[in-house]
């Protein structure tokens, strides 16, 4: 009796920890997802709107995304009241949304340092720069589009796998 009790907990505890390796696999495509969109914006609000970088910051407030209106809501704030860069202000706010995010190093990167970009005087030169930010984005979420459904099966199968194993192990 113990023993099935046991033998059901690890299995629903391999295919749980499957299943979340899963959701987090479909919320990094989300995500890259998300910031295309906003760097397509930028780039669209900067070469055709002429709108700087805190007026950008405040028109974003308006996405559907509520974790990246915050953050663009307190950039907009702190760079209106003063205090540091706004590329500080940026940079150390994208670094702290993406700590619990399931975002590769490179992607947090090139997202946190997007001001460091804007070096340009002339709208054209910065929305090019943009759009190569934003053309990395599109890459790789085509790329985890592509591969999220062989990944989804290959995570499926090891969490069973492994609980197969698990409960062969421990009998």
């Amino acid at each position: 009796m113990f023993k099935a009790i046991g033998i059901i907990c690890i299995l629903i505890g391999c295919v749980g920890w499957g299943n979340m390796r899963i959701r987090q696999e479909r919320e990094r495509i989300r995500h890259l997802q998300t910031m295309q969109r906003i760097l397509e914006r930028i780039k669209t609000e900067i070469a055709y709107g002429k709108h700087t970088l805190p007026e950008i910051c405040l028109l974003l407030t308006e996405i559907n995304d509520t974790s990246y209106q915050n953050c663009f809501r307190r950039i907009y704030e702190a760079s209106v009241e003063g205090g540091s860069g706004l590329p500080a202000l940026w940079k150390t706010e994208f670094q702290a949304f993406f700590k619990g995010q399931p975002i590769r190093e490179e992607e947090r990167e090139v997202f946190a340092g997007l001001p460091d970009r804007l070096g340009f005087q002339e709208e054209t030169g910065q929305a090019e720069n943009i759009g190569q930010a934003e053309a990395f984005f599109s890459r790789r979420g085509r790329q985890a589009e592509e591969s999220c459904e062989n990944r989804t099966k290959m995570i499926r199968s090891v969490s069973i796998l492994t609980g197969l194993l698990l409960t062969i192990w421990l009998l």
